[in-house]
């Protein structure tokens, strides 16, 4: 959180840092590792060389932090960021066992970095940038920290598997109204949201924030649930767990069972011989910082 935070926007952001912080320790650690593949791909997608510096926002388990710092060799580093404690926890632990000695872990808001100007070659965000509820800062914090010609890197989702659409009509059963990681604060103003979904929605949001060269790929891939209980504990490991603490909150834990037993039912004409096939389909967002 940040002395430049509303009532609203901190109330927001820790309500996602406590729940991240539950999920810590599952985190793309149970059922298919898609935040590791795609952190993986966003590094090599960016060219992060030998030697480099570079910062990885909202770390989480080190899905970015892991292969960068793989990628800068022993003359680099690599710093995470994450504003759940419990995440950075986790995190730093695995630093230590895997025995790196480039690579660390704060817990820091992307908003208010506390870094000096013009530190890092590269500043990198996973599946993350659509949390900030000042998104305009935080890029601004991103851009002061990068060395001129610096490379920003991003991912975003980009388009849903429909063959999952009947999760979100069942939840729209269960929570008829919005679950409160489906508002921000700037709802209540009606205010334009940025578009993460699309290229030209991503480079609007880069060109907005003042850098260049900016670029937009969009990649695929399929990811395999060994069975239900498999995908049901994936659920629970990331941000889809608000809905479901949401329902046991508001309804109870019998409603939560009746939707778990529900979600099984439909997941039978879904199955396959290896279990339950979902694509997921990331945009990556490359833009560097001028160097005038």
């Amino acid at each position: 959180m940040t002395t430049h935070d509303s009532p609203e926007d901190a109330k927001f952001k820790q309500f996602w840092a406590e729940l991240f912080g539950r999920s810590a320790a599952t985190f793309d650690r149970v059922g298919p590792m898609f935040f590791s593949h795609f952190g993986g791909r966003l590094v090599e997608l960016a060219r992060v060389p030998k030697g480099a510096r570079v910062l990885d926002i909202a770390t989480g388990r080190g899905a970015i932090l892991f292969p960068a710092a793989e990628a800068v060799g022993p003359k680099g580093c690599a710093i995470g960021i994450d504003l759940s404690a419990p995440m950075v926890h986790q995190t730093a632990m695995e630093i230590e066992q895997r025995g790196l000695t480039n690579a660390e872990v704060h817990c820091m808001d992307a908003e208010q970095l506390q870094f000096p100007e013009e530190s890092f070659d590269y500043v990198l965000c996973g599946l993350s940038i659509f949390f900030f509820p000042q998104l305009e800062r935080a890029l601004a914090e991103m851009r002061r920290v990068l060395e001129p010609g610096g490379v920003i890197g991003a991912t975003t989702f980009w388009h849903d598997d429909e063959r999952w659409k009947w999760l979100g009509d069942l939840f729209k059963k269960y929570l008829p109204q919005p679950s409160e990681d489906e508002t921000t604060a700037e709802d209540e103003e009606e205010t334009p949201q940025p578009d993460f979904s699309s290229q030209a929605g991503m480079e609007a949001v880069m060109k907005s924030a003042g850098f260049a060269d900016i670029r937009v790929v969009g990649e695929e891939l399929g990811f395999i649930y060994q069975d239900e209980e498999a995908w049901w504990a994936s659920l629970w490991s990331h941000g889809m767990r608000a809905r479901l603490e949401k329902i046991e909150r508001t309804a109870g834990r019998e409603a939560l069972q009746h939707f778990k037993a529900e979600a099984f039912r439909i997941l039978q004409n879904q199955k396959q011989a290896d279990g339950f096939q979902q694509m997921w389909s990331v945009l990556f967002t490359l833009a560097t910082k001028p160097l005038d």
